[in-house]
């Protein structure tokens, strides 16, 4: 629209913030609600493998299924947020008052992990996700210090928690690349 000297307006919004229309609005609230629905199927799927971590599998898969679909640079980290704010209600029944922060860890260093580096072969999509889920019993670890409330994987050490979370992360960050890569082609 021209003014009274026939030139345009200057542009005044910021891009600081990312979000250009509603199609990235619901990139984002699909991204929370597949943090949710790892948080659900994490309660709900009663498994008793007696490993800790084996729930890695399917949080991987969804974190990674939607940061390879959504191309969004943060949309682990978006994962996570619907996973910490989804485990505040009282549809799940988690005994640790911490799991809304051990929550955010995985979906926040697996961004920064693969945002960082660039690499995206399914090795290193392995690797990151590995890493990324084995950030819980190292959170737990430190809470578990810091404040004296046991966590019952980590009372016989805090190897075999690692690496069962490592692997669980990994085989499902690698299954959810995998499987979306066919289609984010």
């Amino acid at each position: 629209m021209d003014n009274t000297n026939g030139n345009m307006y200057q542009k005044n919004t910021s891009k600081a913030f990312q979000i250009e229309s509603t199609n990235d609005l619901l990139k984002i609230g699909l991204l929370l609600l597949l943090g949710f629905s790892a948080l659900f199927l994490r309660e709900r799927l009663k498994i008793s493998l007696q490993l800790p971590g084996h729930h890695g599998f399917e949080f991987m898969l969804l974190f990674m299924a939607g940061k390879t679909l959504s191309r969004q640079r943060y949309a682990m980290t978006i994962s996570s947020i619907g996973a910490s704010a989804s485990a505040f209600l009282p549809l799940f029944h988690f005994g640790s008052a911490f799991m809304p922060i051990t929550l955010l860890l995985p979906g926040l260093i697996g961004d920064l992990i693969l945002n960082k580096t660039g690499k995206h072969n399914y090795f290193f999509i392995a690797v990151a996700g590995g890493l990324a889920y084995a950030s819980i019993p190292l959170s737990r670890q430190i809470i578990m210090v810091f404040t004296g409330i046991p966590f019952g994987s980590l009372l016989t050490g805090l190897l075999y928690p690692f690496a069962l979370h490592f692997i669980f992360g990994a085989l499902g960050s690698l299954a959810g690349a995998a499987i979306t890569g066919k289609f984010a082609k």
